[in-house]
């Protein structure tokens, strides 16, 4: 896949996600009272559900759950999958506090059992 794919695959994405929670793409005339308001984490669930059921959104367009940018995680982040749930880490966000908390949880399979809390 070349870079320029996954950077429309990114832009087309983030065009979903904003205009789920209410921003109309440039060229487009839609009336306010017919435009979707949810939320970024509703907005969010929508394209997760069209990209993991009906494969219509990349599946490696993630968002950050830190600051809630989306990202390309063929390129950047990380996926920390334990716990209740997976959480990912855009590459700005990777190295920073919550990912640190998080790689130190004793939900983590990889933690040492030395460095785990009681």
């Amino acid at each position: 896949m070349t870079e320029n794919k996954r950077e429309d695959d990114l832009g087309k994405t983030q065009e979903l996600f904003d205009f789920l929670q209410g921003k109309v793409p440039e060229g487009y005339r839609i009336p306010e009272s017919e435009m979707p308001k949810l939320t970024a984490d509703q907005a969010w669930t929508v394209v997760w559900y069209l990209g993991n059921l009906y494969w219509q959104v990349p599946d490696y367009i993630e968002r950050c759950d830190v600051c809630g940018d989306l990202f390309d995680s063929n390129s950047e982040g990380t996926c920390l999958d334990y716990g209740d749930a997976p959480y990912d880490f855009c590459g700005a966000c990777e190295d920073g506090e919550d990912a640190e908390e998080k790689r130190r949880s004793p939900e983590n399979p990889e933690q040492d059992s030395d460095d785990a809390s009681p």
